[in-house]
């Protein structure tokens, strides 16, 4: 923990400098320049970095509150369908910004849990976010989801670097880093996979990694229970009681 927690740091006052020096320098050229085309680019390009800085900050925040017990879940009957595309839509930016092709399976019926509806997107989000940032350019990013025997399982695959086997034990723990071929740690803080299993174990579900090889990407698995019950009988019973 304590060697993971010393690359931590060192990687967060990287991932935090970078977006800093993008906003200064954007400032810096709008003060400068009155041209609005070129203010436009400018604009997009520093709410990236503001949306960057704004998930660093929630990230951080939110292994705080869980490793303290204050992280509050409001728990409710959701539809599975709707997580996952709302998961889809916060994540697409970056995969797109890639390149990768994303393919995206949908449920035959509908399907409810009972959870945090904010928090189990994030948790979807988190890992295609994972996946686009471990592909290289132009790769393919995959997500699945079946349903069998009060299960819903939501796969998240990829086909990016992968994990290399000694590191595969230890990928959900805080502050892990995947390395590439060239021992250089990947952008991130190695707090996504972890916040992950802790938002999903909250649930009452796991999380494993069920593939991962060098060059041959990798496919995380989400297992979460369901309602028994579809919403509208769950709703009628209420009524009848």
């Amino acid at each position: 923990m304590d060697r993971h927690k010393n690359e931590f740091l060192a990687v967060l006052g990287h991932e935090l400098r970078n977006p800093i020096m993008a906003l200064s320098a954007g400032l810096h050229f709008l003060k400068r320049r009155k041209d609005p085309e070129a203010a436009a680019e400018i604009h997009a390009q520093m709410e990236r970095q503001v949306a960057h800085l704004t998930r660093l900050v929630d990230d951080l925040l939110d292994i705080s509150r869980i490793d303290q017990g204050k992280l509050a879940l409001k728990r409710e009957p959701v539809a599975l369908q709707a997580i996952l595309d709302f998961a889809v839509e916060a994540s697409r930016p970056q995969i797109e910004a890639a390149g990768h092709a994303l393919a995206v399976e949908r449920l035959d019926t509908p399907t409810w849990l009972h959870g945090d509806a904010t928090r189990l997107a994030q948790v979807v989000s988190n890992l295609l976010n994972n996946a686009a940032k471990y592909t290289p350019a132009g790769g393919h990013v995959a997500l699945c989801v079946r349903v069998a025997e009060g299960v819903a399982e939501i796969e998240v695959s990829d086909n990016g670097i992968g994990i290399p086997e000694p590191m595969q034990a230890e990928i959900f723990e805080l502050f892990a880093q995947v390395k590439s071929p060239t021992e250089r740690a990947q952008e991130g803080l190695g707090i996504g996979l972890a916040l992950v299993k802790e938002l999903v174990e909250l649930h009452g579900g796991t999380v494993q990694l069920k593939h991962s090889a060098p060059d041959q990407g990798s496919t995380f698995a989400v297992r979460l229970p369901v309602l028994v019950a579809p919403i509208e009988e769950r709703a009628a019973a209420d009524v009848e009681a």
